[in-house]
């Protein structure tokens, strides 16, 4: 009789491990299965990547694995292919996020690309097919820091060091500002024109920082180009700068991970 309740038992216990450890693996099969998306950073002209230095940790204090990549600037189509490379680095689901030119390139970066889930664009430019910049500020009033781009000794684009922080920076501290026109990225001429090709949008969802006080693109082209691409949602920053993500860094990592968090939830 005693053999039988020891076996009763022993049975009765092992049952309770083998539920409880099936229970703990669905839990981390779960877990997995929503894992957080990865995030690709893409800056635009007279930039690199560390013009996302601010909005970084931010993204990875909340548990986001985040690349930012280092476009060479020789034209949209290399930056667009430098871009590519970093994307099919990735493992889906990608949220990819552009800054200014850098608009441009995700749109035609992410077409296409199966791992990407959504894109995000601050105070950037997001054409549609055969459209270039120039195109798109055509019904738009010029901003004056276009006719103060001058070219360096190998005829790419850059601002003066005065004028890079009055127009693309003047709400940033002035000694990041500085620092910021010291290593800016010149970048070629012909991207002005250059037409763009299927657009990323159409595809997947977006997300838009429009800066109210841009100086290099006016506020109302970002704002066309978001209302165009039916942005799930646009957030005007008063007072803003070309340079939003370093004058503003929380607003846009916030939106940044407001987009992530949509497109993990599908």
């Amino acid at each position: 009789m005693q053999l039988k309740t020891n076996l009763f038992c022993y049975l009765a216990l092992l049952t309770l491990i083998i539920s409880s450890t099936s229970a703990q693996k669905k839990k981390w099969t779960t877990s997995a299965s929503k894992k957080l998306p990865n995030i690709l950073l893409v800056h635009g002209a007279l930039a690199d990547g560390s013009s996302w230095s601010d909005v970084i940790p931010l993204l990875m204090a909340a548990g986001y694995n985040v690349t930012a990549v280092q476009q060479p600037l020789t034209s949209l189509p290399d930056d667009i292919a430098k871009t590519k490379v970093a994307l099919a680095t990735l493992p889906g689901p990608v949220v990819i996020v552009g800054h200014s030119f850098g608009g441009v390139v995700i749109t035609n970066a992410a077409y296409n690309a199966p791992n990407v889930a959504g894109l995000v664009y601050v105070a950037a430019f997001g054409p549609d097919k055969g459209e270039s910049v120039t195109d798109l500020g055509k019904n738009f009033t010029a901003v004056p820091s276009g006719k103060l781009f001058v070219p360096d000794s190998a005829g790419r684009l850059i601002l003066s060091q005065p004028n890079f922080v009055k127009y693309f920076a003047p709400d940033v501290n002035k000694v990041k500002a500085k620092v910021m026109a010291a290593v800016q990225g010149p970048c070629d001429a012909p991207r002005f024109t250059w037409q763009s090709g299927p657009p990323a949008w159409k595809q997947k969802p977006s997300w838009h920082i429009v800066s109210g006080n841009d100086q290099i693109i006016n506020p109302d082209v970002e704002e066309f180009c978001a209302k165009r691409m039916g942005a799930k949602k646009i957030v005007k920053v008063a007072g803003a700068s070309h340079a939003v993500m370093v004058s503003h860094p929380k607003v846009v990592a916030a939106l940044i991970i407001e987009a992530a968090k949509t497109v993990a939830s599908k």
